[in-house]
């Protein structure tokens, strides 16, 4: 980040301030001194005062005989003795740093310096350059560790000594283990033995070793030998720079370099070649190739607009933003509403408790263990799920006694209450924005163990009194954001086909601002008791949530404790059903259907008269209206969107939603929008999705482009491996909700069709004469439509016995084969694509046994080989109808 220096009564500076992990800021002055000014002891302290360490480096003309000079002139003098008086040291290069153009200039001398204070990074070198011909040679200053110090490490666990470890019954951590655990002071003296201990474990049985890393493996013999060649070349011309010299050295730097980028080529190429889908590093490199990734966070911006830069400052800064995101809202509240709940809770919350819950065996403990993923990061504790599969029969008892006194107590440990928070950059924020990096907390995995037993609890008493609306899909088993998107495309494609006159459908899709970090706790825990939740189980809920704390992590850095006074924990196995809850009481209007998915929800009505459906939606957005700000829920009228469906072409749509009656939510207008994006899906007006697959061609366009170096003709990466690739990364975009735009016109089903036949050209390199529907066969890869209508008939085949009667009536209908308005189920009768019905033609279906394999990669080469030499017989009329590669055929 650059610096604003003060005025100068002698010195040409520019500054910068580095943010260093493990190191205060550092501040790196440019400066420059001219050879008829004289060395001010006011500049130099000035300059060390713009932050506690400081390097200024650059030509001071500071000549002396401490630094191998000639000479020793007043600035050189005037520097010794101001650096005994401010305390700074001076560093300076074992070479002259300045060559005269001829000798009547003077002989070489060291002129560029660097003073440095406050700076506590180990000094490692400084020396001259003599790449570029200049009478200044640049100068490297090397800080920091040594060599072998910067090597990276990671932790090896020995699993087997864990486990050993594990099994033993005595330590000094378990004697300090209650032998009855009854009150709250034993559950918590037993958890920080029980935590001990296992860290204790872990630690004993872990080591560092060192990263295996490419760059660090030994080159060839040949190119070993071209590196020293040109290293001697260099000092030959450091001595005698004569011409013969200087185009020799350029010769060898040239073809090292040339060497160099081949041996990076084979090792990538080999990588490519061995590497497995199964294997982890394949994942990660396909992650990295198709997504962009932040991996250093730049200097935030704070609230009164003054910059964070180093990792404290940035964990405080990115803390303090989340600390205000998880706080009540104070927008449009009812006071009187306010104190009425927080009077009420407070009173049932001191009362005793009066109802029991289920107790913690050692057979449901061991259960949700086994259920537990190996792969999730661990929390302050340092404890992972791996960890806790190892755990020995004498550790899961002490774990269940644990569990039932804090049940039998109503609480939840304080321990357990604390998180670490990690941001990670959302796509197409501003980087420098606090709010533009989505929180992760890391938890206990002890407390989400514990979370788990309340869970089923709560769980059971949810369903069994069927407290989740049915419009709720967020969430819930068996139900998909597809599922609810297809609902809604349903109902206004009905109503299209409505004869004799079509019905429109007005609609509005809320944007509903940070609803799970500002759920309010005591209207939460209000409503637990409205619902006749167990008094016990509602008051380990409010232990849960009050008291609540985190630190913000930046690059190891963490910020200090700040509170969560409001919101559900993020990453916890709770908060989703209790956000479930917290809106299961939301009003639904008669006319009006409601659709929700976690916190999108959206409003839409039919009817013939468009000034009558805009009527009733905007009766039913003022009751949701005063809904939100009873309970306390943010809304972002300006960010939320209103549409009109209706079939047909507008002649002018602008006039048309001029036409429409406005609708307003807290007296500000929602705008009638031309598309939306609801659920993943771009929704038009007349339902054609045109909009829609125009953005997931683009898209997997995108990622394509980022994956060309795996899935190109010239990788090593076999053509299983390409297809796999392609099915994990590629298609699924372009058929994500496929059901819903499955019916849509051949047309635009083609665009995302070249799509598949440009990958098919790419992967396998094939001719312009190549037929797509051979390399269909070869590949065995579907049509699009066909693969689209696969995932259609999976869906309606399944829909039919969901437990949500909503879904149900969603799919079932009829369709007719030539009706005027197309719906998602028409797909099932349309005819056969044209790619399909060759691939028919040309060969026709296998049965495929248990027993069948994969055509290897030698088979396919040899059929496209096959293919190629028939088509060399192809006329020449016939060879530039099949040129086209946008054919789809």
């Amino acid at each position: 980040m650059p610096v604003v220096t003060p005025p100068l009564d002698g010195m040409e500076v520019s500054a910068c301030r580095l943010a260093m992990t493990g190191h205060q800021p550092l501040v790196i002055v440019s400066a420059y001194l001219a050879c008829q000014k004289t060395l001010i002891k006011k500049d130099l302290e000035t300059l060390f005062n713009l932050g506690p360490a400081v390097i200024i480096a650059g030509d001071l003309n500071c000549k002396h005989e401490q630094w191998n000079c000639n000479t020793t002139n007043p600035n050189g003098r005037a520097l010794i003795n101001i650096s005994d008086n401010l305390l700074f040291d001076i560093l300076t290069p074992m070479t002259p740093t300045r060559y005269p153009p001829n000798r009547d200039w003077g002989t070489p001398n060291t002129l560029d310096l660097a003073l440095l204070r406050g700076v506590t990074l180990q000094f490692h070198s400084i020396e001259t350059m003599d790449d570029i011909d200049s009478d200044h040679r640049p100068v490297i200053l090397r800080l920091g560790p040594q060599t072998d110090q910067t090597s990276e490490t990671r932790t090896s666990v020995d699993w087997l000594r864990l486990e050993t470890l594990l099994k033993a019954t005595s330590s000094q951590d378990l004697d300090r283990i209650p032998d009855h655990i009854v009150s709250r002071h034993d559950t918590e003296t037993a958890i920080e033995a029980l935590t001990s201990h296992l860290q204790s474990a872990v630690r004993n049985s872990s080591r560092q070793v060192p990263v295996e890393d490419d760059r660090h493996l030994c080159l060839p013999d040949e190119v070993r030998v071209l590196l020293r060649e040109k290293r001697a070349a260099s000092r030959a011309h450091d001595r005698y720079p004569t011409e013969d010299n200087r185009v020799r050295l350029r010769e060898l730097e040239r073809e090292v370099k040339l060497r160099i980028r081949e041996v990076r080529e084979q090792r990538w190429d080999r990588t490519l070649r061995d590497i497995e889908p199964t294997h982890q590093a394949y994942w990660k490199l396909a992650r990295a190739l198709k997504s962009d990734t932040l991996t250093v966070i730049p200097a935030l911006e704070r609230a009164d607009n003054t910059e964070a830069f180093d990792d404290e400052e940035k964990a405080e800064c990115l803390a303090q933003s989340l600390e205000l995101q998880c706080s009540p809202t104070t927008q449009n509240v009812d006071q009187s509403h306010l104190t009425e709940v927080d009077s009420e809770v407070e009173r049932r919350s001191s009362l005793p408790a009066e109802t029991t819950l289920d107790t913690v065996t050692v057979e449901e403990v061991q259960d949700l263990i086994k259920s537990l993923k190996p792969r999730k990061a661990p929390g302050t504790d340092g404890i992972n799920n791996r960890v806790l599969k190892l755990l020995p029969a004498h550790l899961i008892i002490i774990l269940v006694s644990i569990f039932n006194a804090a049940i039998t107590n109503c609480s939840f440990p304080a321990i357990w209450k604390e998180a670490d928070v990690i941001g990670i950059h959302k796509p197409g924020k501003p980087a420098n924005k606090p709010s533009s990096y989505r929180p992760i907390s890391l938890l206990s995995a002890l407390s989400k163990l514990y979370e788990r037993v309340i869970l089923s609890r709560l769980r059971d008493f949810a369903f069994s009194k069927h407290l989740i609306p049915d419009e709720q899909f967020g969430f819930r088993a068996r139900h998909s954001c597809v599922q609810q998107v297809h609902r809604i495309t349903e109902h206004i494609l009905s109503h299209f086909a409505h004869r004799p006159r079509p019905i429109g459908t007005a609609a509005l899709f809320l944007d509903v601002a940070k609803a799970f970090d500002k759920v309010w706790h005591n209207g939460l825990i209000y409503k637990l008791y409205q619902f006749g939740m167990p008094d016990r189980l509602v008051l380990i809920l409010r232990d849960f949530l009050l008291g609540r704390s985190f630190r913000f992590r930046v690059e190891g850095t963490r910020s200090s404790p700040h509170p969560l006074t409001a919101g559900v924990p993020q990453g916890s196995a709770l908060s989703p059903l209790l956000f479930t809850l917290y809106t299961s009481d939301i009003p639904k209007t008669p006319d009006v259907e409601l659709a929700l998915f976690a916190d999108d929800t959206a409003l839409y009505t039919s009817d013939q008269n468009r000034q009558m459906a805009c009527i009733r939606l905007q009766t039913a957005v003022t009751e949701l209206g005063e809904w939100f700000r009873k309970w306390r829920i943010e809304v972002n009228p300006e960010k939320s969107a209103a549409m009109f469906f209706s079939p047909g072409t507008l002649r002018s749509p602008k006039r048309a939603s001029l036409r429409l009656k406005t609708i307003s939510l807290y007296d500000q207008q929602i705008p009638w929008a031309k598309y939306t994006k609801y659920l993943g899906v771009t929704l038009d007006r007349n339902l054609r999705f045109n909009e829609h697959i125009t953005i997931v061609r683009n898209r997997a366009r995108f990622v394509m482009g980022r994956l060309a170096p795996m899935i190109d003709k010239r990788s090593k990466m076999s053509l299983r491996h390409k297809l796999t690739l392609y099915k994990t990364c590629i298609l699924p975009i372009m058929t994500y909700a496929s059901v819903v735009f499955g019916h849509v016109k051949p047309a635009l089903l083609d665009k995302l069709q070249i799509v598949q036949n440009k990958f098919m050209r790419r992967a396998v390199g094939a001719p312009l004469y190549m037929r797509n529907v051979d390399l269909h066969r070869d590949l065995e890869l579907p049509s699009i439509k066909n693969y689209i209508t696969s995932l259609s008939r999976k869906y309606f085949d399944l829909a039919p016995h969901h437990r949500n009667p909503l879904v149900v009536s969603a799919s079932d209908y009829k369709p007719r084969r030539k009706a005027l308005v197309r719906r998602p189920r028409n797909v099932l009768t349309d005819r056969v694509d044209v790619i399909t019905k060759r691939l028919a033609r040309i060969s026709p279906p296998t049965v495929r046994t248990v027993g069948w394999q994969a055509p290897t990669d030698r088979h396919r080469r040899r059929r496209l080989r096959r293919r190629q030499s028939r088509s060399l017989h192809v006329p020449a009329r016939d060879a530039r109808r099949h040129s086209s590669p946008h054919r789809i055929d």
